[in-house]
């Protein structure tokens, strides 16, 4: 039976990404425990779906490029802002539906009953679908106004930049195969952290649980938010042509648009459509003398 293990020409990650983004227009991190830094630019390797970071616009080399842009590098409207954290993100592709959880059969997880995050989902059968859920994510992102002057800077024209990223302390993504599993997932507490001696709080520890058997999961629980399992990548938006009707002057996050993904679309196995050249062609028979 096929599944992402036995296939070897197959590109989980790429799928997954793919996936997540034609349902979010932002882009997956594969490995949400290595952090992805808002102000960061580069490309997306084609061959892993991951970001190549080049440079950071707070780092000290980029300050000079600032200056020119009109940004002043240690003013607050530089630094990226925090947003206030939401309860909790779940999203899901468009080959997946969520379906009533049933309490019954899972009655013996402890714990599950008061999860903060449960559900079930089916994934169409022939198809090959992704979940992402996030607990309590914040998200931090350049505002508007600088991006509209980081929009003048030349090297970022060429360039991928991460305006959002959203942190978490708990995230569960799945990749199903073509079965047409349906799975259930849930963030339920365990055995609370001992505080360490000298302090007053303790902190209630989480754990995900869910019932999958085929596909790829993987899961992170902390109490703190280190995952960023999800960010936003945009480029300078490209002029149209000079002869179009000319556009509404454009400020602000309306000179970017989000970066797709540098990859023809992917089977549902995550193999590549193949592309056939035929190199006998000859159109000197349609050239006119």
């Amino acid at each position: 039976m096929w599944s992402w293990n036995t296939q070897p020409n197959s590109h989980a990650q790429r799928k997954f990404i793919e996936l997540i983004f034609d349902r979010t227009g932002k882009y997956a991190n594969w490995d949400p425990p290595s952090e992805i830094q808002v102000g960061s630019y580069g490309r997306i390797d084609k061959a892993t779906g991951n970001l190549s970071v080049e440079g950071n616009i707070y780092s000290d080399k980029f300050k000079p490029l600032l200056i020119k842009a009109g940004i002043n590098p240690e003013s607050d409207e530089h630094h990226a802002k925090d947003c206030p954290d939401e309860s909790e993100f779940t999203t899901w592709s468009k080959n997946v539906k969520r379906i009533e959880m049933n309490a019954d059969s899972h009655a013996g997880v402890p714990g599950i009953a008061a999860a903060s995050i449960k559900g079930s989902w089916q994934v169409k059968k022939g198809t090959t679908g992704a979940v992402l859920l996030m607990n309590n994510p914040r998200m931090k992102h350049i505002t508007s106004d600088v991006l509209g002057k980081l929009a003048s800077i030349k090297l970022l024209q060429s360039m991928h930049l991460v305006t959002k990223v959203f942190y978490c302390p708990a995230f569960s993504l799945y990749l199903s195969d073509t079965s047409g599993e349906k799975i259930s997932m849930a963030l339920v507490a365990s055995a609370p952290i001992v505080a360490p001696v000298g302090t007053l709080e303790t902190k209630a520890s989480m754990k995900w649980w869910s019932d999958t058997q085929t596909g790829l999961a993987r899961h992170g629980c902390k109490t703190e938010h280190c995952f960023t399992p999800l960010y936003e990548l945009l480029h300078v938006r490209h002029p149209r042509n000079r002869r179009s009707s000319p556009s509404p002057e454009r400020t602000g996050e309306q000179l970017w648009v989000p970066a797709p993904v540098p990859w023809a679309p992917l089977r549902e196995d995550g193999t590549e459509v193949p592309i056939y050249i035929n190199e006998n062609t000859d159109t000197s028979d349609s050239e006119k003398e």
